[in-house]
This record gives C-alpha cells, structure tokens and sequence, in this order.
C-alpha cells in the first residue's frame, strides 16, 4: 500500500519587505562604489581617444613640413580668412581650405578628429561665427590648439612678432619639449570663479610680447586647457605625445581649468623666448 505524500506551502512566496529592502540597500551599495569606477573608466577612455587624435594631427603637422622644406604650417593667411583649420566663409567654415587639410582629410564636424571629446560641441562658444548667426556644427572649428604664436610668427595674428622667424622642424632646439598642439579653450570671463568658454585653435603662451618687442609681459588669458583630471594632452614638435599637469605655471581661469604649464614661456611655448625682446630697454637702463 502507498501513500502519495504532497507538501503544502502555506502563505505567499513572494519576498518580505524586509528582504526587498536588504536587496535595494545591497544594490545601493554596489552602485556607490561602481559609478565612480565607470565614470573614471569614461574620462580615461576619452582621454586615450584625445591623444589618438593628437597623434594623428601630429602626424600631419611632419607631413606638412616635408612637403614645404621643413617649414611648419601657416597658423592664418589674412588675405582670405585661412587659418591652419579651414577658412571662414559666410555660410561656415570651409575645413578643405585649411592648411593641415590635404595631410588629414577630417571635416569639422560634431566628434570630428579636431574635437577633443571632453569638450564637445554645445559646451563652448564658436570662435568663428559671427554674432548674427545661430549655433550650428557649421562654425566648428577645433578645441585644439596649435602653438603657431612660436612655430609661425609671421603668420600669427599677434602682429607684433611677425618679424620673428618662421620654425623648421629641424631646427627647433629640444623638439620634445615644445608644443606643436594641445588640449585648448579661451575663457572670456575676468571672474576666476565664473567660466565664458569659447574654443581658441592656438596656443596662447603664459607671457606674450610687448607692443614695444622689449620686453615680455603677462597674458591675462593663456589657452591651454587642463580638461583630462588636471592634465593637458599635447603632441610635441617631435611627434611624441603625453599629459602635462600645471608644474609652475597656473589656472588663469580655475573653474574651467584653462591656464599654462609653466609660469614662463620655457621650454613648452617658446624656447627661445629670452632671445626675442630688441634689447632696447635694457640698453636705456644701462645707460641710466
């Protein structure tokens, strides 16, 4: 004789209220300490991608220059509004025009290579627009910054160093020290606690020329932005690229990172600066 012997559950099967709230507080927990991991994964992984597009404008700058008796690029031709990323015409920028275009045939576009993706489109003002035109990927331009104020001086639109020599790449002393681009923005703001930011596709260094050409004075706005976790990303003249943190430059605008590596324009912006003043007013307070 058999007996067929079935167990009967009583009440619901669902959890309690009590475990709901363990399995919540659990998942809390884990997400506490996993965002910020992620979030950390996420800059480092925009900042890799930073550097693969510097290396690739690196890249065309040496182009560049062996097609051209080893001279770096124009950083602007004001005979048609030509700078060394396209030229500014009434309906946007034209990218083919510019000068490192035939070497890295990239538009300007949303994500593009002259984009840094720390600082996308929508998070600056556009250098070129003009005021009566709306936003629009069209006036994009870079969020690089190309150190011509030292690589190309007769070019630059500091007119008062036009007539300091235009760099060879074989010539520049300690190529691994100096710029050729870097991470870059403009804040217009004078407040160091509030940010303006437009893109500035040049390298402002800490200490610019004075009107005279005797001396060296300080920039109020240098243009290297620090926008990977205080570090810049920057391609040297020799082609190599690396992070750089502020060493004993300084933040100009410290809510936006923006400022210099160094507090004089050796070795990173112009090597040679102590070589650049006429040497006039050192002349009068030797004969004073």
């Amino acid at each position: 004789m058999s007996h067929d012997r079935t167990i009967k559950r009583t009440g619901n099967e669902g959890f309690t209220l009590i475990e709901l709230l363990v399995v919540i507080a659990v998942i809390s927990m884990l997400m506490a300490v996993m965002l910020p991991a992620l979030g950390a994964v996420k800059q480092k992984a925009k900042g890799l991608v930073c550097m693969s597009k510097l290396k690739q404008m690196g890249i065309a700058f040496w182009a560049y220059a062996a097609d051209n008796n080893d001279y770096s690029i124009p950083t602007y031709d004001p005979d048609d509004n030509t700078y060394w990323w396209g030229q500014i015409k009434s309906d946007g920028i034209d990218h083919k025009a510019g000068f490192l275009y035939p070497y890295m045939q990239s538009s300007l576009e949303e994500g593009g290579i002259y984009e840094c993706p720390s600082q996308p489109f929508g998070s600056y003002e556009l250098q070129a627009k003009p005021a009566d035109e709306s936003v629009s990927p069209d006036w994009i331009t870079s969020t690089y910054g190309y150190n011509g104020y030292y690589l190309a001086p007769p070019s630059s639109p500091w007119q008062n160093i036009h007539d300091k020599p235009w760099q060879r790449l074989a010539g520049v002393s300690n190529s691994g020290k100096v710029i050729a681009f870097a991470d870059s923005m403009l804040d217009w703001n004078i407040r160091p606690d509030q940010a303006e930011l437009s893109n500035n596709a040049m390298i402002d260094p800490p200490m610019i020329l004075s009107a005279d050409k005797t001396g060296w004075q300080k920039n109020p706005c240098p243009t290297t932005s620090f926008r990977h976790d205080d570090r810049t990303s920057v391609v040297f003249v020799d082609g190599h690229c690396e992070t750089k943190p502020v060493e004993d430059g300084q933040y100009t605008s410290p809510s936006a990172k923006i400022g210099s590596i160094t507090a004089t324009n050796g070795p990173y912006y112009v090597p040679d600066y102590e070589s650049w003043p006429t040497g006039e007013r050192r002349r009068r307070r030797a004969a004073n």
